[in-house]
């Protein structure tokens, strides 16, 4: 579970240097929008140019099937530009039209395109048998989609029987033919243990195998294990290295998490102009990480302009997508009363759903709401629940509470004074 950021800081802190500040802030803000601006116009440069070059690739298409009606490839790559409307408007029936010439003349890739139409009803009215069907034939012939495709089919008893001992053998097949989404679906159900054991080493193995194939969604997942330990051992510089890497595949995520590591240092030397620049990066995308972290450099007003009203704001959004770091963060400042107004009952609705979304911080301070009846009802029984959620994720203080809460029967005596957070 990521932490959250404590930020809240004294007025005096920064009441000799409030001016400076904001005008570095501004100067900072209107860099890193001079970037962004500079990058846009390279990228719909670089746009028009794959516009024109996809023209003329499908021109070369259709000059190599004048030349060879029975070019396959060039079959399936004329089928591609169709579904996908590179070089030609985009027609999904013209597509399938292109991708059963080439299948039936036995091109793998055209079977699969076939395949992967007749499961999802696109270009052709929709048929889980025909979809397994050519999903199979294509499978015997070496690729690595088709057999994903037939894993899934199996997983839902599309056009198959139902099997999930033959779906997952699908899987297994497909990842190790090389199948990026297959290796991600597998990481994933060892992260979490869904038909699998649980087994963290394997799903970062999972993931580096799709991360090196140069998927960058599982380049993300992978710097993710690599900063909080999991599967691998904690380190801070190889998750730098995987977040560069995603980030230069377009991972919103990961424009987020180079932000952070260059605002705070870890991993890499602090930077905060270049941290501005990915965190409002990732802001702009509709990061979640990216907005609360933009919310922070608002609160500090470091590299941007100090703006209380803005932070809360951006908190509030982040948090209303489910951003527990920005969870917390609210909770804290209502239940302190830190640049809005004291509100234990709006506190206690933050934590919960801090809580509810896994964080073992935001279960013991919430459990410690219901035992001092703080913001809810006082509750010994739902504050031993949340204790005891957040003891099993490890939080020592939750076990320090849970562990007087459950001798109160035995004699009578004085509980923590505090709260998990020390309040």
């Amino acid at each position: 579970m990521r932490q959250a950021i404590p930020f809240i800081l004294s007025l005096a802190l920064f009441a000799g240097a409030a001016a400076p500040a904001a005008a570095a802030g501004n100067e900072t803000i209107r860099k890193a929008r001079a970037r962004q601006a500079e990058a846009a116009a390279t990228e719909s440069r670089e746009k028009a140019k794959a516009q024109a070059a996809a023209r003329s690739a499908v021109q070369g298409y259709r000059n190599a099937l004048r030349a060879n009606p029975k070019d396959a490839v060039a079959m399936v790559r004329l089928g591609d530009a169709y579904a996908a409307g590179r070089g030609v408007e985009r027609n999904e029936a013209e597509a399938v039209a292109w991708y059963r010439k080439a299948a039936e003349l036995g091109n793998p890739e055209g079977m699969y395109a076939l395949a992967s139409r007749y499961a999802s009803g696109r270009g052709v009215a929709q048929n889980p048998a025909e979809a397994a069907r050519w999903a199979r034939m294509a499978a015997d012939r070496g690729s690595a989609p088709a057999m994903s495709l037939l894993g899934l089919l199996h997983e839902r008893g599309m056009g198959v029987t139902w099997d999930e001992a033959e779906s997952l053998s699908w899987y297994l097949r497909a990842a190790e033919a090389g199948d990026a989404a297959s290796q991600k679906l597998l990481a994933y159900r060892c992260l979490e243990g869904r038909g699998v054991p649980k087994d963290a080493a394997t799903a970062a193995a999972w993931y580096r195998r799709a991360a090196e194939g140069g998927d960058s969604d599982a380049q993300a997942r992978l710097a993710d294990m690599y900063r909080s330990g999991v599967g691998v051992a904690k380190d801070d510089a190889e998750a730098f290295r995987w977040y560069s890497r995603a980030a230069k595949g377009g991972n919103g995520d990961a424009f987020a998490a180079l932000g952070r590591m260059l605002l705070y240092g870890r991993g890499t030397a602090p930077d905060p102009e270049a941290a501005a620049a990915w965190i409002l990066k990732a802001s702009d995308r509709g990061v979640p990480e990216g907005v609360f972290l933009l919310g922070v450099l608002y609160t500090y007003g470091r590299t941007v302009p100090q703006d209380d009203g803005e932070s809360l704001r951006l908190f509030l959004h982040s948090a209303e997508e489910g951003y527990v770091d920005a969870q917390l963060q609210l909770a804290r400042m209502y239940l302190e009363g830190s640049g809005v107004p004291k509100n234990d009952n709006e506190a206690a609705a933050w934590y919960r759903r801090a809580a509810e979304g896994g964080s073992a911080e935001a279960q013991a301070m919430l459990g410690w709401m219901h035992e001092t009846g703080r913001g809810v009802p006082r509750d010994t029984e739902e504050a031993v629940r949340w204790f005891r959620l957040a003891a099993a994720q490890g939080n020592a203080v939750a076990r320090e509470h849970l562990k007087y809460l459950e001798t109160l029967s035995g004699g009578s005596g004085k509980g923590p004074e505090t709260g998990p957070a020390g309040r």
